[in-house]
Formats: C-alpha cells, structure tokens, sequence
C-alpha cells in the first residue's frame, strides 16, 4: 500500500513539473498591453507592462490584446444612430442622447428634411449630415422634442418616419417627440411616455397607444419613448443595453459619471410637487428668496422667504380664497398663520397641502407643502 502510494505520488510531481515546464516553455498565445484610456493628457497612446493608475490623468489604464483578432464581434458590430434634427428641438433631447451614444462608439449622424442648419435650443445651430432623401438604412432613429413636435406641425417628419419605421430596428423618442412617432403610427398598441405636462394630451390624442405616467422611459424593444429632457439619457442607456448588454450600458453611466439605474423608480408626473406647483407660484410673488424645495412621491415641501412689506393678513385672506378654488377642496383648519385641506388632484388623487407661516425675527417664512393621502408605489 506504501509502495502504491509512493508510485503515485512521484507520477502526480512529475505530472506537474513536466506541465510547469511545458506551460512556460511553450510560445504565449494571448499578449497584453495596458494604456491610459484616450483623455488629452500627455501619456495617451503609451504602453505599460502592468496594470495602474496614470499618474496625470488619475484613470485606470484599459487594454490592448494581441491573440483574439479573430474572435467573432457579431454581437458588438458597431451601430449608426441618426438622430432627427429641426428648429427648436430641444438642446438636451438632442445632445443628451448623442454623448451616451458617442461613449458607446455608435457611429452618430443627424437627419433633418433640408440641408440648412438648424436651430437647437437657443444658442446652437446644427448642419445635419444628411436629409431625409440621402439617409442610408441605420439600425437607430431618436426624435426629439420641443420645437414642432409639441404642435404637431411638421408632416414632413411624420411622412418620413412612418415610411422608416419597417426599415429601422429602434424607433426611440424623447419628450415631445413621441407625438411624431404617435402620428405616424409607430406607437400603436405600444407602451409610450412623454413630457409630464403632456401625458394627458398623448394620452387624449392616441388611444391606440398605453401611455404610461409613471415611468421615466418606455421599451417595447422596437419603440422607446421617454419623457422630458434628461429622461433622453436614461433611456439612451436602455438603448445601449439592447445592443451591448446590461453590463457595458453600467459601465459607461459610470463612466460619464452618470447614475443610471435601470429599475423606473422615478416619474416627474408623479412627484407630490404637482399638488402645489400653481399655488407655490403664486406664493413666490410674494417672496424675497425661494430658499428650499424636496420631497418625493408621496410628500414635498416648498419654503420662501416673504418680503417685509407684506401684508400677512391680506396674503392668508388672499390664500385662503385661491385654495377654496381647488378640485374638491375640504378645509382642516384655518387660522392666522395656518391653512390646511384636502383636494383631489386629477392625476395625483387626494392630497393634503399645508401653508404655515414662521416669524423669524420680523421675516415670516411661508412652508407650503403637500401630502398624499394614499401612499405612491410603482
């Protein structure tokens, strides 16, 4: 029995130095380099023998392999996005998307229907890349909004679109740029959002389409629409997830330092602000100094200094009577520095709102605030 396990043990030592030695001897398949990834700073472009940290630009080197040219890229082949251009689109439904894209390495390239520069927002003119005519087949289209888009003005976009849409594996919109989509057709029987503040026009406008008030994006996979401005670059990510996976989409909002989370625990129509935005605005005509907003869902705070001059009677009497105006309106109390009811949002349901005021060495400060009656969940 010793004997065996002698012979074995010499047979497993030999076995394993003997593949020691042909492992090292044998030429290395696979050779790596790592880099500081392209920043502008003077070590771009140059090698190291070892994973680190540049020491000018403080970001972690990338890599290079030799080895795996051959490896098939099927699934990362590089995708085109053109992304519709027309005067007034609004800057951050265009741009937003376009950096996240640009991060992914899309190849990027504008529409519009003419060749003429467009006017983006107030301040930048964008000379589209090709017109409606001359767009070869891409794998993504993105509307924006603003601009036509909110008043349904240019059948020009929505002719093109829907004539786009068979040839065209993503169809995706920010804000009001689902309205194109909707009048073309696209959003039929899809899941779509928009602009909070109209939700209910898309909603009234296209019965076809299931408009959702409490969602930042909508994927249906071929249709994504999401709702206003900065919601564009969450759902672009959800565009890069499509192509790259869930993993690099991360990756990248991290990189651009960006705090992109997948789960749509966020809706501005939804926010418990909307019980009280009129009524913040008419109390911030009284203000010197609007000095605190927060909340969530279910509950939100607005907080204004008042000026000197005010009268504070004739504020909570005038107060008092524009609160008595809301839907359904139940006062739970009325005093001299204290109004409180319950009223019936038409998109919300019932909400408890609350003006107190606060003396504070002579400036009264006014809390103005808002409550649902029944918790929010998604």
């Amino acid at each position: 029995m010793k004997k065996a396990l002698l012979v074995l043990t010499m047979i497993t030592l030999t076995f394993q130095g003997n593949g020691q030695d042909l492992f090292a001897s044998s030429p290395q398949k696979y050779t790596v380099k790592y880099v500081c990834p392209p920043c502008g700073c003077t070590q771009d472009g140059e090698h190291f023998d070892a994973p680190g940290i540049c020491s000018e630009c403080n970001m972690a080197y990338t890599t290079q392999l030799k080895g795996m040219e051959n490896k098939p890229r099927t699934s990362m082949s590089r995708r085109t996005a053109a992304i519709v251009l027309f005067n007034g689109a609004d800057i951050m439904d265009v741009t937003g998307p376009m950096s996240v894209f640009e991060h992914a390495g899309f190849n990027i390239i504008t529409v519009a229907k003419d060749e003429k520069p467009k006017q983006i927002g107030m301040y930048m003119k964008l000379a589209p890349d090709h017109t409606f005519e001359s767009l070869p087949d891409v794998d993504i289209i993105m509307v924006p909004g603003g601009g036509p888009a909110e008043s349904n003005q240019d059948n020009d976009i929505v002719n093109w679109l829907r004539t786009r849409d068979a040839r065209t594996d993503t169809m995706f919109s920010v804000c009001s740029g689902a309205f194109f989509l909707g009048l073309a057709g696209i959003l039929d029987g899809n899941e779509a959002t928009t602009f909070a503040s109209l939700i209910p026009n898309l909603r009234a406008q296209f019965p076809k389409v299931k408009v959702l008030d409490n969602v930042k994006y909508a994927n249906n996979g071929h249709v994504i629409t999401s709702s206003g401005l900065s919601s564009g670059i969450d759902a672009s990510f959800e565009v890069v997830a499509k192509y790259y996976g869930l993993g690099l989409a991360q990756d990248i909002a991290n990189r651009m330092e960006y705090p992109w989370k997948r789960r749509n625990d966020y809706a501005r129509s939804q926010l418990a602000d909307n019980y009280i935005i009129t009524m913040g605005n008419l109390v911030r005509r009284f203000a010197t100094k609007y000095h605190y907003s927060d909340g969530d869902m279910n509950a939100w705070e607005f907080k204004y200094l008042l000026w000197k001059g005010v009268e504070i009677d004739g504020f909570m009497g005038l107060m008092e009577a524009e609160f008595q105006k809301l839907p359904n309106f139940d006062w739970e109390s009325k005093q001299k520095d204290l109004l409180e009811g319950v009223y019936e949002h038409p998109n919300l349901g019932k909400g408890k709102i609350v003006l107190k005021l606060r003396n504070v060495d002579g400036i009264y400060e006014a809390s103005l605030s808002a409550k649902r009656v029944e918790n929010y969940s998604f």
